[in-house]
């Protein structure tokens, strides 16, 4: 699968706006990945105490603040250019909260477990912006929030990265033998491997050594690549078994 896909508008939790890439009718996950949004709170919006399990989130912020409260005894707040991540394991109850009056932007990820792990216990992981790792490259900055040296842990080998262009650039990722990967464009006009996004467009590739990223000045983009598991995905709501 090489292909490109538009995220779609819609509504989740109480009250938050998405664009969703998966899971969607015709199009529910792209293994190891269960869930991509892009979200948008207002205040008094969110996502109220919720349960899961099965699988690992990471919660990447923009602008905003979000407060976790979970049942494990977390509670936390990230800020802008922080994550928080949880692992659902055998069961986690949650909640994702803005806690400030601005728009809270953001992406949440989902990557599912492979089954051995399905059971293990449920953890909770925050990422304050400061430990994030940074390096210049040609029009812009990219900055690695899982993998390379990232602050966040995963289960699954998995990279994922925002991009930030303040020029024209040019910009390689290789992909490891077996690896998928997605880039989503956030703001701007980017060409990846020629084809051609503007904001909410995702291209997605299976089988391919390398994403080529041509970006124009102005272009925020989300990378995120991983090992599939090659096992059934079921997944019924909050729930990935």
């Amino acid at each position: 699968m090489n292909e490109v896909r538009r995220a779609s508008d819609m509504h989740e939790g109480d009250g938050a706006r998405v664009k969703r890439l998966m899971p969607i009718p015709g199009f529910m996950n792209f293994d190891p990945f269960v869930l991509f949004d892009n979200f948008e709170l207002a205040p008094g919006t969110g996502f109220p105490p919720h349960p899961h399990r099965g699988f690992e989130a990471i919660t990447y912020l923009f602008t905003g603040e979000i407060e976790h409260r979970d049942n494990l005894g977390n509670v936390s707040r990230v800020g802008p250019g922080g994550a928080q991540r949880f692992t659902a394991g055998h069961g986690i109850v949650h909640s994702e909260m803005p806690s400030v009056e601005d728009p809270t932007r953001g992406i949440q990820l989902w990557i599912n477990l492979p089954a051995r792990l399905k059971a293990s216990a449920p953890a909770y992981q925050e990422a304050g912006a400061e430990t994030m790792v940074e390096e210049a490259v040609a029009g812009g900055v990219r900055r690695v929030i899982v993998g390379e040296g990232g602050p966040v842990r995963l289960m699954t080998p998995a990279r994922y990265v925002h991009y930030r262009f303040t020029a024209d650039g040019e910009v390689d990722e290789p992909l490891p033998a077996g690896w998928r990967a997605i880039v989503y464009v956030l703001e701007g006009e980017l060409t990846v491997n020629g084809e051609r996004l503007t904001a909410a467009d995702a291209y997605f590739a299976e089988d391919v050594a390398t994403f080529e990223m041509r970006a124009h000045p102005g272009t925020e983009c989300m990378f995120v690549a991983g090992l599939p598991h090659g096992e059934p995905i079921r997944q019924r709501g909050p729930f990935v078994d």
